[in-house]
């Protein structure tokens, strides 16, 4: 959804840029590293799937790295203290779901909202990559919808008996991703992302999640649209 042709030319040496990278990019390896841990704990929720979860988590850990090294070749360390902060609120909740074994929850959480949140950033990021980092985006990308597609078919085969968990895990966690948008904003905006078109690009990815888990499009439209309202409200 991001309009190419109205990209600027980007200074991917400059001061601003490179300090709004530095957050940015802390967010990612924080975010990739906190997959593979809920991955390693949904493989222990789901030990009949726990050999395809590790597998998962092993390929949200290598991501990490390889975004270590998009860092390192700007020249930036990035800034993973600030990542662990503002992710804690979700990971939290992922954790308080897992100790009252919430398994949709869990899912939930790192299948659908932190994956397609995902999909989202890096579709919105690939036009405006520099050349290394954008090779390593189009691969981890394409890894992220296998990760989605594990937490939609658990859900979907069991559409009946958990949508209402699922729709009230939508309405807790998802203004908790939302939030994080707009604390990083002008970041996003320095290194030539646009939000608006992050937060369309994750309302379309997720509105779709939601219709392959059962939901009616109409249903997972006005789900979606709720929660937008409310955040610009809040905002």
């Amino acid at each position: 959804m991001t309009k190419t042709s109205e990209i600027k030319e980007i200074d991917f040496s400059s001061n601003s840029y490179l300090d709004a990278y530095s957050r940015i990019n802390g967010m990612v390896i924080v975010g990739e590293g906190l997959a593979d841990r809920h991955f390693r704990h949904l493989a222990r929720l789901f030990p009949a799937d726990s050999e395809e979860l590790l597998r998962l988590g092993a390929m949200e850990a290598r991501h990490a790295k390889d975004f270590v090294g998009c860092g390192r070749n700007l020249g930036i360390k990035a800034d993973v203290s600030l990542a662990h902060k503002l992710l804690a609120p979700l990971h939290q909740q992922f954790i308080e779901a897992e100790k009252k074994y919430d398994f949709v929850s869990c899912l939930v959480i790192q299948c659908l909202i932190i994956e397609c949140f995902a999909i989202a950033a890096y579709r919105t990021y690939l036009p405006v990559a520099d050349s290394y980092a954008n090779q390593i985006t189009k691969y981890v990308l394409n890894d992220e919808f296998e990760h989605l597609n594990y937490g939609e078919k658990w859900l979907k085969d069991r559409f009946g008996q958990v949508a209402d968990e699922v729709e009230m895990c939508i309405r807790k966690a998802v203004p908790v991703t939302m939030n994080l948008l707009s604390i990083l904003h002008p970041d996003l905006k320095a290194v030539g992302m646009d939000p608006g078109e992050l937060v369309a690009e994750f309302a379309v990815c997720f509105q779709e999640s939601l219709e392959q888990v059962g939901f009616l499009p109409k249903n997972a439209q006005k789900i979606i649209r709720s929660l937008m309202v409310a955040q610009m409200l809040a905002a």
